[in-house]
């Protein structure tokens, strides 16, 4: 097992074991994940051990020797639990705690000596910033304005992120473990305890409202205290990427914390169950996320998402691997259109997907066109549908392979497309993932998904789910170059009520697209719920343009 800091970038082979520890102001946190050869991973052993750092450091400056030994007891077993589990690289963080400590050097060398980890104490705003990447990432919200909010035990994160590039980040001071004092340890804290925390929490919250002009299309909630609020009183939800989510209303925030604040330290244990280890910090952390909705106008959050260990291991990924997320579908994109097989070390998925489009005889000129359309739709269509850059990687390699079959027949070509797929050997994918492809690419003329069908029927309600969407994406591209002509240069949607309006540019007549759109563009219709309506921009030989409107209602198959 090897220990390294973040800025190391000596290049493990793959597949490896990657083990991350959090040193925490409430608690100390291992995580060990499986790196796969497309650059996933999947966690495959979590531990973690409440030690409490920031009470001894916030109310006194250091780590006092009591909860120094709770901190390496952890540690050594960390150090036990990363050797059976076979760990190649470790990567250490801490964060508030020990940022803060006075005796943090001597604290950082007692660690290494007695467990052999190398220490690396990340800034407050760097923090936040691997908070927000794994929390938008890991629930596939790459695009729009979204604000990421992280409550840790000592310090709380903010990170305004707009189409995946961080915008703003700021760590404050403020936790839910320095908040211990403001509530009352021989009674319940009442309204008068509710009153003294949010009037703590909004100044501490000051720089947060400043940037109040920033307003964010979604907002996520990550930390353990927020998990915990959203099982308590949010509404289960998955997103695309399949991760189980809350969605935490402010009305039910506020009467939960109210609840809460009429009862004991003692009657809170007993109320949480499973959650008594927050007895004491829940309340104050849930005021931190119900002061900051309130000042900022917030009705709703979404609570779940990774947060700063699966940050970590995104960043590590990116420096040791140069891999991101959203680089796959542009490489495949660019690959398309210039023709060429990318050739980077993690561009393995793509390289399969092209290579095996050029062995079936693809349309490329059409495919190109189908590759584009649907990654503008799908882009505009998030709001409708969340969605995720997975999702989107999915729909694009269904484009290209969508017309396959028709190397071993016309007739029944989408059922022949799906079949090459399922049983190619198409290097970088897990087989769930090749099903999903080779579904879409059935789905993608007329033939409707029915739970009758084998294939389709035997998968998830979840990925059924997801193959509807992507497919019904994929038959509005295929119908809008029905004749390969390539007219239809792009689209763009608006939503009006119950309809969703497609804003054509074309540079040529598209009468047997629309046809086309007629016949195949009900299943689009169907999952989004909302009638068809084309308009037309049609850019003529002398520059001059017209419009058309043609009314989809009650038109789709």
């Amino acid at each position: 097992m090897t220990t390294v800091t973040l800025k190391s970038t000596s290049q493990p082979n793959i597949p490896m074991r990657l083990g991350v520890i959090d040193i925490g102001a409430n608690s100390v946190h291992l995580l060990v994940v499986q790196i796969w050869e497309d650059f996933t991973y999947t966690t495959v052993y979590d531990e973690r051990a409440q030690v409490r750092m920031g009470r001894s450091v916030f109310e006194s400056g250091e780590i006092d020797p009591p909860t120094q030994s709770r901190a390496l007891a952890a540690l050594r077993k960390f150090s036990i639990s990363c050797r059976k589990e076979n760990v190649d690289v470790t990567l250490l963080v801490a964060t508030s705690a020990v940022r803060e400590a006075s005796n943090s050097a001597e604290f950082i060398d007692r660690v290494f000596e007695e467990t052999g980890f190398k220490v690396d104490v990340i800034p407050g705003r760097e923090e936040a910033r691997l908070t927000a990447i794994a929390a938008t990432h890991s629930l596939g919200m790459l695009s729009g304005r979204v604000l990421v909010m992280d409550v840790g035990g000592g310090t709380s994160e903010f990170a305004w992120m707009e189409d995946d590039e961080p915008k703003e980040l700021l760590s404050l001071h403020l936790g839910p473990v320095r908040l211990l004092d403001a509530i009352p340890s021989d009674g319940p804290p009442g309204s008068a305890g509710i009153d003294e925390i949010r009037r703590i929490c909004r100044k501490g919250l000051g720089p947060v409202f400043r940037v109040k002009e920033m307003v964010p299309d979604l907002v996520l909630a990550t930390s353990g205290t927020a998990l915990c609020l959203g099982e308590l009183c949010g509404t289960k939800r998955r997103s695309p990427t399949g991760l189980e989510t809350s969605v935490v209303v402010r009305p039910s925030l506020s009467n939960l914390l109210h609840r809460l604040a009429e009862m004991d330290l003692e009657k809170r244990r007993e109320w949480l169950k499973e959650h008594r280890d927050r007895a004491d910090t829940l309340l104050p952390g849930g005021m931190i996320f119900l002061t900051a909705m309130e000042e900022l106008g917030l009705d709703k959050l979404i609570v779940g998402g990774k947060a700063l260990r699966d940050g970590i291991i995104l960043n590590y990924m990116e420096h040791v691997f140069h891999t991101s997320p959203r680089d796959r579908s542009e490489r495949l994109i660019k690959s398309a259109i210039t023709g060429t097989v990318p050739s980077e070390r993690n561009a393995v998925r793509e390289q399969s997907i092209l290579k095996m489009a050029r062995i079936y005889n693809y349309d490329r000129d059409h495919s190109h066109t189908v590759l584009h359309l649907p990654t503008r739709l799908f882009e505009q269509l998030r709001p409708y549908q969340w969605m995720g850059d997975e999702d989107l990687f999915y729909l694009q390699s269904a484009a290209l392979l969508h017309d396959i079959g028709y190397y071993i027949s016309a007739h029944n070509h989408h059922h022949h497309s799906q079949y090459l797929v399922l049983h190619s050997d198409l290097e970088g994918f897990h087989l769930m993932e090749r099903r999903i492809i080779a579904n879409i690419v059935r789905y993608h003329s007329r033939e409707n998904p029915s739970d009758q069908h084998a294939e389709f029927g035997t998968l998830s309600e979840d990925i059924r789910n997801k193959v509807r969407l992507l497919s019904g994406i994929l038959r509005v591209a295929d119908a809008l170059d029905f004749t390969h002509s390539g007219y239809v240069e792009d689209v763009e949607i608006e939503s009006e009520g119950d309809r969703m309006i497609l804003h054509l540019r074309t540079k040529g007549e598209i009468d047997l697209e629309i046809q086309e759109l007629r016949a195949k563009g009900g299943l689009f219709s169907e999952v989004y719920d909302r009638e068809l309506d084309i308009r037309i921009q049609q850019i003529e030989s002398d520059e001059s343009v017209e419009e058309k409107l043609l009314d989809r209602k009650g038109s789709a198959a």
